[in-house]
């Protein structure tokens, strides 16, 4: 039935290229092709034996190819060799944090802002990150084509100072507390954008040029990828 359904449709295409004047016409076209077929549905039936054979072959070396291991509690779980994944979610162990909880530094009673941040970031890598931001910034500068116009906004840089480097990392800070999508908001004059504390500390564009420029050490003193491995 498949063999003639399948050569039925091979008559009904030669019916459209080449077109057949009436219905018996085409009938005789598939009756002969059917009374010659006796050898097609033979390598049909191979062909479809060898296919059975193949996919049998196939799920016995998947069969093969997984292997089971012993898992946390005792079970058997099938693994792949080759790549270690287990075909079940297993729940991952996550040890139990055992550390104090809280500020671990002494502050005096009366301490300031300033002291609570320079616990977190030391002043010693803020006067580092100083350095290596206005090294990187000359030498960014120094590779620009010539003349640069007025515009650029290259020409505006300054080199920064300690108190100017921890204004910025406070207001990297609010950034995490007040999500707003774009950076320019946070200097925005609307009130539903509005966060006076930036146009207060810093100018926008004076915050992006930091931005652009922050370092924390020399490039050129860097080691190359094959001194790591």
């Amino acid at each position: 039935m498949i063999v003639y359904t399948y050569q039925y449709n091979i008559a009904s295409r030669k019916r459209k290229t080449i077109g057949f004047r009436t219905e018996e016409e085409l009938a005789d076209v598939v009756n002969k092709i059917v009374n010659d077929s006796d050898s097609d549905t033979d390598n049909i039936s191979e062909f479809s034996s060898s296919e059975e054979s193949e996919s049998e072959s196939a799920n016995e070396s998947d069969n093969e190819s997984n292997i089971s291991l012993p898992g946390p509690s005792g079970r058997q779980i099938d693994v792949t060799p080759n790549t270690g994944f287990s075909k079940k979610d297993r729940q991952p162990r996550i040890r139990p944090f055992i550390g104090n909880l809280g500020v671990q530094f002494a502050v005096e009673s009366e301490a300031d802002v300033m002291s609570y941040f320079d616990h977190h970031i030391p002043p010693e890598f803020t006067e580092i990150v100083v350095d290596q931001t206005i090294f990187y910034a000359q030498q960014q500068i120094a590779k620009m084509f010539r003349p640069v116009t007025k515009y650029a906004r290259s020409e505006e840089w300054k080199p920064i100072t300690v108190i100017k480097m921890k204004k910025f990392f406070g207001l990297i800070f609010v950034t995490d507390i007040v999500r707003k999508p774009k950076l320019e908001f946070y200097w925005s004059r609307k009130g539903i954008f509005q966060t006076p504390v930036f146009q207060q500390t810093i100018s926008r564009n004076r915050f992006k040029l930091i931005q652009r420029y922050l370092h924390f050490n020399d490039n050129n003193a860097a080691g190359t990828d094959e001194e790591l491995l």
